[in-house]
């Protein structure tokens, strides 16, 4: 058994996930876990300069390091300022939950006493403490393979479900936005989009799913891009639909208060359907049929949260090309929306 690391009151601990939207927004729970075990310790979090708002308004995080991760590869002097910023921080303890090879090396050479992370790989020589687990079988949940790292720490009360919480100058600024786009009282959000990480259900497929949830008496809005507003207009006006949108509108922090507002989001598997589900509000997620993306791994975590994946129980389509992803009908998720949508009050 991993006896826990000794840390004391004033301790600095840096928790690393420095990836993807939503992969951070996994993390929260093992990170407000630790503030909530070491109370007077400073709890730090590492993360992507895109992803890293969605840390904000945190008391249970002290401190936020935001990297150009484009910039550690590139850029000689980026990443010589990064070091001596974490070694002027005078870290006890890193938790690498997303072992970033630049950023595990800055670890090492910043000579942090307590480096934590996974075996097995090349840059685990980086680590002093190393945890055995492997995430390509997709047994468990992300989160739960983010909360494996508690073995090096005591035990006490485990947060389960990420929280992002949004300023009340962020949900006005929201508001705006949506009444400015025709939208009052309740209302559903599609956010067609996806990372790039998973296959996704087409966005013909979410214009046809506005036009179904609109006759039924239901307000809907899409989120996105601005870039994505521009093809969602092109699309919307070759079916002959004219759709509600706050594409480009918002950036993340508006974007989770505009999530937070809404009664039922529906989006592919991407980081904005967390954060819905991390602000509070029910939704329905559009999943593939292969392992490695399945909502086994990656789906929401909200206790009412809907998850629809293709019939096909093993997709071998080829990437960017799943045909799988069409035999979920529009039909189908327009009635779980609906579930979702009576049973918001």
């Amino acid at each position: 058994m991993t006896k826990p690391l000794d840390l004391k009151p004033g301790d600095r601990i840096l928790v690393s996930r420095s990836d993807r939207l939503g992969d951070l927004i996994l993390a929260l729970p093992f990170v407000e876990t630790l503030k909530c075990r070491y109370p007077e310790c400073r709890i730090e979090v590492l993360a992507s300069l895109y992803a890293s708002p969605i840390l904000e308004n945190n008391s249970r995080i002290d401190g936020i390091v935001r990297v150009l991760n484009e910039q550690l590869t590139i850029d000689r002097l980026y990443k010589k300022d990064l070091l001596q910023k974490i070694k002027q921080a005078k870290y006890q303890v890193v938790i690498a939950l997303y072992p970033d090879r630049h950023v595990c090396q800055l670890f090492h050479k910043a000579e942090i006493p307590h480096r934590i992370g996974t075996a097995g790989r090349f840059h685990s020589v980086f680590f002093n403490h190393r945890l055995i687990h492997s995430r390509k079988s997709n047994k468990k949940h992300e989160c739960e393979y983010n909360l494996d790292f508690l073995k090096f720490f005591h035990d006490g009360e485990t947060a389960r479900v990420p929280i992002v919480y949004p300023r009340e100058k962020e949900l006005t600024h929201a508001r705006r936005i949506l009444k400015e786009a025709g939208v009052e009282g309740r209302f559903v959000v599609l956010h067609p989009g996806s990372g790039g990480s998973a296959e996704r259900w087409p966005l013909d497929r979410f214009l046809h799913l506005y036009n179904a949830l609109e006759q039924s008496d239901m307000q809907v809005v899409i989120s996105g891009s601005e870039k994505e507003g521009e093809t969602i207009d092109q699309q919307s006006r070759e079916l002959g639909l004219k759709v509600r949108h706050i594409t480009g509108d918002t950036d993340l922090r508006t974007l989770a208060a505009a999530l937070s507002l809404a009664d039922v989001v529906v989006a592919n598997s991407t980081g904005p359907l967390h954060l819905a589900t991390a602000v509070g509000t029910k939704v329905v997620g559009l999943y593939p049929g292969k392992a490695v993306m399945s909502p086994a791994r990656w789906g929401p975590l909200g206790r009412h949260d809907r998850v629809l994946v293709p019939a096909s129980k093993e997709c071998r389509c080829p990437p960017n090309e799943c045909v799988c992803m069409l035999t979920i009908t529009v039909e189908k998720v327009a009635s779980e929306v609906a579930q979702l949508f009576n049973q918001a009050n």
